[in-house]
């Protein structure tokens, strides 16, 4: 053989030896269209864009810095999974349970999460804006300094949860449930807050009150008020006093 061929052999041997290098190199874990159990993995920063998980375990899994924008996840189980900075952007997530689940500084914008439960998550500094979160369960879940622009929690149960400093301007909380809240220095520009009641919530500082909606809303005689905001006692024609 000449050594012209020997050298056109070894190249050829060469690249298809890297062929497999390039490919374990690619985050691929399994099939696009992969529904099942996940429980405890580890998939932080891995690209998960466009993928069906639906109804699937991911409980416990490691999602930090995963992208996930678009997968589709109705029903799936992502309970005290770990998914700081997450990218789900326009993920549907309807009825998905995030108890437990720490999503500080996740990417939400847009997701559809009607039903979720994220009961006691932490979510600080998280963006929500124009997320679809009707009938959700945030009670005592932290969203302290996040972002809800024009979200819709329509009927949702937010008792006990953490907003202070959050930035709910033209958000929509109709009808939900904010007993024991704490808005703290929230902006509520332009939100709407009809028939929410505000028994033993904390209100005080907010910001942008006088221009939002909180026609048919109610606090109690231990709910703390911004000045510029007097709200009736629930169940009673009372008003409470601002302080």
């Amino acid at each position: 053989m000449t050594r012209l061929a020997y050298a056109i052999l070894g190249a050829s041997a060469f690249s298809l030896a890297a062929l497999p290098a390039m490919a374990q190199s690619q985050p691929v874990a399994w099939s696009p269209g992969y529904v099942g159990a996940c429980g405890e993995c580890d998939l932080s920063g891995k690209n998960l864009t466009g993928w069906t998980l639906t109804g699937g375990n991911y409980s416990k899994a490691r999602l930090d810095y995963a992208f996930m924008r678009g997968v589709q996840a109705g029903g799936a189980n992502f309970e005290n999974a770990e998914a700081n900075s997450a990218d789900m952007r326009g993920a549907i997530l309807t009825s998905a349970r995030f108890s437990g689940a720490t999503l500080s500084g996740a990417r939400l914008q847009g997701i559809q999460a009607s039903g979720a439960d994220f009961r006691s998550t932490k979510a600080q500094g998280s963006n929500l804006q124009g997320a679809l979160l009707v009938g959700a369960n945030f009670a005592s879940a932290d969203l302290t300094g996040s972002f809800m622009e024009a979200a819709d929690l329509s009927g949702a149960n937010l008792t006990g949860g953490w907003l202070n400093e959050a930035i709910l301007s033209g958000a929509v909380f109709n009808g939900a449930n904010m007993t024991g809240a704490n808005l703290r220095r929230a902006q509520v520009a332009n939100a709407s807050f009809r028939d929410v009641r505000f028994i033993d919530a904390d209100l005080s500082e907010l910001e942008g009150s006088e221009l939002a909606d909180f026609d048919g809303a109610c606090a109690s005689l231990s709910t703390i008020l911004p000045d510029s905001l007097n709200l009736p006692l629930c169940d009673v024609t009372t008003t409470v006093a601002s302080n």
